[in-house]
Parts: C-alpha cells; structure tokens; sequence
C-alpha cells in the first residue's frame, strides 16, 4: 500500500532517506511546473525547484504532520519563487530568455491533414491561454494556477498563500472574470470561424 504524503515526511524526519526519495519522485514535476508556471524561464524554474527541496531537507523537523504536506512543499516553493522574482527587480540582467521555447511541448507529428489542423489550434489555443494567465496581476496568477492546474481546494490555496478563504475565492473569481475579457476575441474568432 503506497503510504500518504504526511506518513513519508514523518519517515523521513525519523531518519528514512528513501522516504525522501519518495517524495522527490512524487513532487519534482508537480513543483517544476508550479514554479515554471510563476517564474515564465526553465532554468529559474529548475533552480527554484531545487532549493525547494534542499529547503524541505534543511527544514524537516519544522513540518507539523498535522498539516497537509502539499500546502507545506508548495508553500515553500510559493515563497522561493516570490525570493527569486524580487532579486530579478532589484538586478538589470544583459541575458534574456528566449521567448519562452524551452518551455512548449513536444509534439508528434500528425497523422493527417485534418489532425495536423486540429493539434495546431490546440497547441495555439493553449499558448492564448497560458499568455492571459501570465497577464494576471500576481496574486490573481498564483491563485488560478493552484486551482486550474493543480487542483487545490480553495482552503488549501488559502493556506499556501497565507491570504483568507474569502480573499482567495474574490482572486479567483476576478481572475476568471479578466480571462473571459481577455480571451473573449479570441473566443468569438472561434466561434466564427
């Protein structure tokens, strides 16, 4: 029987590396995409991840197995991310990114003309919506992303983000009522089309 998140942490903090493992395998693509998803660059991404799980290392007998260990890890990831966004403001880097490429998915080539047509549409409608997302104010970002893409109830967003149930619920509401207005062109072309 494979054993809960918080039973592996409280392993771990007993001395059990492998249950570290475990929980390294269960949440380096999970966190990976969590701070891709706030940072927009690969490489940050990486970076962060990393520390994130060197902090859950250094910072283990400082988890409460009463609480939920994904609010715990992704609010350390949260807090990582918000680190590395406030040194880029205060540094003037002479390196960009490069459009954001290392981060687009990798396809298989289609089979047909109507599938290539199909899976270029998806693909584009994706990039659309990944680019609104990515034009919401912080919170409102932070907030849609734990909910869209990493299905956290509304209580647990509240407490990775540390803000109350009912300001969560009002970022995501505004969050979707700004999508619908930014998407909305697109959406009518869709439907037009």
């Amino acid at each position: 029987m494979k054993k809960k998140d918080e039973e592996l942490m409280q392993d771990y903090q007993k001395g059990n590396q492998k249950a570290m493992m475990d929980i390294f395998q269960r949440y380096k693509k999970r966190i990976l995409n969590f701070c891709l998803s706030l940072l927009g660059h690969r490489a940050d991404a990486e970076e962060v991840a990393a520390d994130v799980f060197l902090a859950v290392i250094a910072n283990k007998h400082s988890y409460d197995p009463q609480r939920k260990f994904s609010t715990w890890i992704y609010t350390i990831a949260r807090h990582k991310c918000i680190s590395l966004i406030r040194k880029r403001k205060s540094h003037i880097s002479f390196w960009t990114p490069a459009d954001n490429q290392e981060s687009l998915p990798t396809q298989n080539v289609p089979q047909s003309e109507e599938q290539a047509s199909q899976s270029l549409i998806k693909n584009e409608t994706a990039q659309i919506v990944r680019e609104a997302i990515a034009n919401l104010p912080d919170e409102q970002r932070e907030a849609m992303i734990l909910r869209q893409y990493h299905d956290f109830s509304y209580k647990e967003i509240s407490d990775i983000l540390d803000f109350s149930l009912e300001k969560v619920k009002i970022l995501i509401f505004r969050a979707k009522v700004q999508l619908k207005t930014s998407l909305a062109v697109f959406l009518k072309e869709g439907h037009d089309g």
